[in-house]
């Protein structure tokens, strides 16, 4: 049975965007007097709410997903959940005594459950645990006919026409907006997959040895912002609801010689085996058994949610065969980003915006939406855009203070304006918070090393090269970036020919510019029409364009003086 928020069935014409608009009120209000643990809980409660998921919230998730509590938390040992709700339901009531009527929408915490309710500010207090669904789309009185009075729009029945509209929305269609205004039932909205990480304890192993190692790669999956985890025993398939659950197992072997590790990937609705795999490492008398497992782990964490992960490759897939508006646009704009790809960071630039439309006080899309403002370009030449991206940003971090994500976001959009001091603070937040990201010391190694902080960008290029199969494309930059910086002119148009990529500015920049120090007029001629291929071109010089990425002078100069050589006028380039 579907059970996306099963308990709601009052409705009224409180949409969404009014609900978390009200949200967004009592948070920045001085009369709302809640601490930033209770403020974290309202808006994990209003999230899940709105992803319909309210009827699985329970003690134990809370304690994990808002306080931090150990996957061997037990709500009946540690009443932690149940203290903090009542004290957040307290200040709701005294926040709503104290403003009455002023404001529009009454948020409340009926006891019983972890539903939100919401209601007019002139409604009496709710007196049950029946929440009010705040989804419903209001519709013209010329269309109130047509349709019936009491509106479900969760109803299964509705799933693959609401699918087909998120799709106009993810391809930027003006006509999705239209289409929504006319129809009673909400977009497709997609939220994060969740990994469910079971104990397998086969061939005879010890129980406890295996659970150890789940339990620590569920530790290790929490660092990445792009999946939810949880653990269950081997076999324990009730939780199996979502279309976007993955069951993982693991089996932990550990021989005199060598520690193995196999794991496979099992889609939870339809048991289908996805992906699987073995890693091993050899040990001697030497090893220290604790550190090579938590090395092994961490690998498959790495593999399983990192950028180029095997969920989050799902679910991109997933994506772009069933589009979707939330989450699924943040998987677009990823693959988008990662390939420096115009065309998709446009499709995923009008999903984030839909998105925003409907979830606005959702982190991941903020973040998201930020990052994919700055890659357009827009923000470097609009003050306006510039300002934009940062205040999605900063929002994206206030909602979700340990989301390095988020401070990704904030990194680059504050690097883009100029605070480039700012963005580096940002930038080692970031690593800080997930230590375990490979993409985050690339980029802000990039970011270090074009402005001028040479050795502390290689440094963490390296470190990135040195931890992962395959090196993340800022990294490989900064990497290419100096070769050609210490005239290792071959080595640097080496890496960048790997990196070749037709829409990449940089990237075609030092191919010719290196080309040009080696004499190779054909690479020369290959990389500017990889320059010139984006239909638009460059919207200015390409000297310009590396000054308005904060390339520090002494290195343009260094491009420049290579690009010259290859015979191409770098100043009025392209």
């Amino acid at each position: 049975m579907d059970d996306r928020n099963s308990c709601q069935q009052t409705h009224s014409t409180v949409t969404e965007c009014e609900a978390r608009a009200a949200l967004d009120c009592m948070l920045a209000d001085s009369h709302f007097h809640a601490s930033e643990r209770h403020r974290k809980l309202l808006q994990y409660l209003v999230d899940e709410f709105f992803a319909g998921r309210s009827g699985r919230i329970k003690a134990y998730t809370i304690a994990i997903d808002v306080f931090g509590r150990p996957t061997t938390f037990d709500p009946a040992a540690d009443p932690i959940v149940r203290v903090e709700v009542s004290r957040l339901r307290a200040s709701l009531a005294q926040y709503h005594d104290t403003v009455g009527e002023k404001v529009g929408l009454r948020i409340e915490l009926p006891k019983g459950n972890y539903v939100p309710h919401f209601a007019p500010s002139g409604r009496s207090p709710t007196r049950t645990g029946t929440a009010i669904s705040p989804v419903e789309v209001r519709l013209k009185p010329s269309e109130q006919a047509a349709i019936p009075a009491t509106v479900q729009p969760k109803r299964r029945r509705f799933t693959l026409v609401a699918g087909a509209v998120a799709g106009a929305a993810a391809m930027g269609g003006g006509a999705y907006l239209a289409v929504v205004e006319r129809f009673p039932w909400q977009p497709v909205l997609s939220a994060k997959p969740t990994i469910v990480v079971a104990v397998d304890a086969a061939n005879g192993a010890d129980t406890g040895e295996q659970r150890k190692a789940s339990e620590d790669l569920v530790n290790a999956l929490s660092h990445f912002s792009a999946v939810r985890t949880q653990i269950s025993a081997a076999g324990a398939d009730e939780a199996w609801q979502s279309s976007n659950e993955y069951h993982v197992s693991i089996d932990y072997d550990v021989a005199p010689h060598e520690h193995r590790l196999s794991w496979q990937v099992v889609d939870a609705q339809s048991k289908e085996a996805l992906r699987a795999g073995t890693a091993k490492a050899d040990i001697d008398n030497s090893s220290d058994a604790r550190a090579v497992q938590e090395k092994l782990l961490i690998h498959l964490a790495r593999s399983l949610a990192g950028e180029e992960g095997v969920i989050v490759s799902l679910e991109a897939a997933r994506q772009l065969v069933t589009p979707s508006i939330g989450y699924g646009c943040v998987l677009l704009a990823d693959v988008a980003l990662a390939r420096i790809d115009p065309e998709g960071l446009a499709s995923a630039h009008a999903c984030l915006e839909k998105s925003v439309t409907y979830q606005a006080a959702d982190p991941d899309v903020l973040a998201s939406l930020a990052r994919v403002l700055v890659a357009t370009g827009e923000a470097r030449t609009s003050p306006t855009v510039a300002a934009r991206a940062m205040k999605l940003a900063d929002k994206a971090v206030a909602l979700a203070p340990q989301s390095s994500q988020s401070y990704v976001a904030q990194m680059q959009a504050r690097f883009a304006t100029g605070d480039k001091k700012a963005a580096f603070l940002s930038g080692r937040r970031a690593a800080a918070l997930n230590p375990l990201d490979n993409a985050i010391p690339a980029r802000l190694g990039l970011l270090l090393f074009v402005s001028g902080q040479y050795s502390k960008g290689v440094r963490l290029a390296q470190a990135a090269e040195a931890r992962c199969e395959y090196l993340h494309r800022d990294a490989a930059l900064t990497l290419a970036l100096d070769d050609y910086r210490n005239g290792r002119y071959r080595e640097a148009l080496t890496r960048a020919r790997q990196l070749a990529n037709p829409a990449d500015v940089a990237v075609n920049l030092i191919r010719i510019a290196a080309a040009g120090q080696l004499g190779l007029t054909r690479e020369t001629t290959t990389a500017l029409d990889g320059l010139r291929w984006s239909k638009n071109g460059l919207p200015r010089s390409a000297e310009s364009e590396l000054a308005a990425r904060g390339y520090a002078p002494d290195l343009i100069a260094l491009i420049g003086g290579g690009v010259s050589k290859a015979g191409v006028r770098f100043a009025s380039l392209p």
